[in-house]
């Protein structure tokens, strides 16, 4: 039998279907957001890596226990003491993943009690009628009644996403969404993502989009590279105003994003106003991000 084109994988899979592809990440992605009256978000982003203390304590005790089964000088033994130093090191962001859970669900319980009393603050208008968005407000399936208007979205991994993720699940009814990337290293989406906001991407273009373009406010929590490229792309938007210039930012922990990037050396030697690091909140407090956001 013909197959036909919308059926098959070889030419959907292909080059010269890749803008198919790419316009299918996009749109699927706006017409699951609307249905579930997502409108406007909190994204939260962090290392993947990171771990909460109960985890922390398994992990260690996993690898001590094999440490001590391994036979000493052997390259087991070698392999699994560079795991525990490993480890060690990312001990000081446990105390991080409690604040940014607890963050997390403080504003997804905010968004809910304002959403339901009507004294949410209403979501900026787009600029630009043409938009294929414009007419959102409109939308039959975006009048979820129930629905929170500000939710938490993530990349949707482990780490500190997990972490903010869990606690939007933490209150009754709190949904919050993940927007993952296929990597031969991630695991898939955690479990605390909501599953009809949950979002696999394989472009990372098309999923930057898709976290900028209801963001509110911005959260950043100790990352690598990864939280790096999306912190700096999106505070580019701001800067530039392609996004609210008003926008919150939070750099949660203050010590380390102070020493991995010297802020103010940048202003120094004139390549961004010092005004643009001076709306930046670096704060270690729930309580301060919270009020600020």
């Amino acid at each position: 039998p013909v197959t036909k084109a919308y059926r098959n994988q070889d030419f959907l899979n292909s080059a010269h279907a890749r803008h198919l592809r790419i316009l299918a990440e996009y749109e699927e992605t706006m017409q699951r957001l609307r249905a579930s009256g997502v409108r406007a978000t909190i994204q939260v982003f962090g290392s993947a890596r990171a771990k909460d203390r109960g985890q922390y304590d398994r992990s260690m005790a996993e690898l001590v226990e094999q440490l001590e089964a391994a036979k000493p000088g052997s390259e087991e033994h070698a392999e699994v003491e560079e795991r525990i130093t490993k480890l060690k090191s990312i001990e000081w962001m446990c105390d991080y993943m409690a604040s940014i859970e607890e963050l997390a669900r403080r504003l997804t319980e905010w968004s809910m009690g304002k959403r339901q009393s009507r004294q949410m603050s209403p979501v900026p208008h787009r600029r630009f009628a043409y938009l294929p968005h414009s007419s959102e407000d409109n939308h039959p399936e975006s009048r979820a009644p129930k629905a929170a208007n500000l939710f938490i979205a993530t990349g949707g991994g482990p780490g500190f996403m997990e972490a903010a993720n869990r606690g939007a699940s933490r209150v009754p009814g709190g949904r919050s969404a993940g927007m993952g990337i296929s990597l031969p290293f991630e695991t898939g989406l955690n479990p605390y993502v909501t599953p009809e906001l949950a979002f696999e991407y394989h472009y990372f273009f098309t999923r930057k989009f898709a976290m900028a373009y209801y963001m509110q406010a911005l959260v950043a929590a100790p990352g690598g590279f990864g939280t790096m490229d999306e912190f700096f792309e999106l505070i580019t938007l701001k800067q530039t105003g392609k996004m609210n210039q008003a926008m919150p930012v939070v750099l949660f922990g203050k010590k380390y994003w102070n020493t991995v990037v010297n802020w103010h050396a940048i202003a120094d030697f004139g390549t961004i106003n010092r005004k643009e690091v001076d709306e930046i909140l670096f704060t270690d407090s729930v309580d301060e991000a919270f009020d600020y956001i």
